[in-house]
């Protein structure tokens, strides 16, 4: 049957708690041990060209709405921080992430058969290098800071995948506010495209940034940042596939205590 030209909407709601717990080793130097749990809730709807809703007769094998739940790759980093000379303070980070999160088999052979597959994953299979730098200087009733991560994974994982490679930044100030600090930072992160035995995988590929607000302070023996953060440039890299990438408007919450 003839099947005409449409768009598939998906609409994908993230619910992200982690557990970081960093290990003073020595005078400068910790351990990091980051381990995430996901709820990812999808919603998916399809269209013609011309807006008209539609239902494709090979129904849901694509895409599905449903709500997937499961911990995700965790990383490991060690951690340095010289010992400040100047003004400014420096910190290192070297590490791996940890293969935890759920994996699917190839999704794009499998469509190419009619299969019913999974496009949503929690990890990527394999142990991928990561660094940060992060960098920070006190100016007047500020303190200004930087930080650029990247994760690179070098090899494929059971299935055939290759994950993309993740670049995350931020930069700005933050201001003294009573007992706690005012933050606002830009913030983005650019992703490459990630491969199937070869073949592009949708939903990777794509760069956006946008501006993060957080309010940190002291409470009841902790320290609370609650945040939120807007995008303002979205791009797609995968535009042979005619992919459009867009993040909503993010909230956040970290509580920090020492032992």
């Amino acid at each position: 049957m003839t099947i005409p030209d449409h768009e598939h909407h998906v609409r994908l709601a993230l619910f992200h708690a982690e557990l970081n717990a960093i290990y003073g080793v020595r005078d400068g130097i910790g351990v990091s041990l980051r381990l995430p749990y996901d709820i990812k809730d999808q919603r998916v709807r399809y269209t013609t060209l011309d807006g008209q809703s539609f239902i494709p007769p090979y129904g849901d094998i694509h895409h599905r709405t449903e709500t997937l739940r499961g911990v995700s790759d965790g990383d490991l980093l060690v951690l340095w921080a010289p010992r400040a000379t100047g003004a400014s303070r420096w910190r290192f980070g070297l590490g791996t992430t940890l293969p935890l999160g759920h994996t699917v088999p190839d999704p794009v052979r499998l469509g190419l058969e009619g299969e019913k597959h999974e496009h949503l994953q929690f990890g990527s299979g394999v142990f991928a290098p990561e660094a940060e730098i992060a960098w920070s200087r006190p100016l007047r009733n500020a303190i200004a800071s930087a930080l650029l991560q990247a994760t690179v994974p070098l090899t494929t994982n059971a299935h055939g995948f290759r994950a993309p490679k993740n670049f995350r930044w931020s930069i700005g100030p933050s201001f003294s506010v009573g007992r706690g600090s005012l933050g606002l930072r830009a913030a983005g992160q650019y992703q490459t495209i990630g491969r199937w035995h070869g073949a592009v995988d949708e939903g990777t590929g794509f760069s956006n940034g946008g501006l993060r607000l957080q309010l940190t302070y002291p409470l009841l023996g902790a320290t609370v940042t609650p945040s939120i953060y807007r995008e303002l440039y979205s791009h797609g890299l995968n535009a042979a596939e005619h992919e459009t990438f867009s993040q909503g408007t993010t909230v956040g919450l970290t509580i920090e205590r020492a032992f």
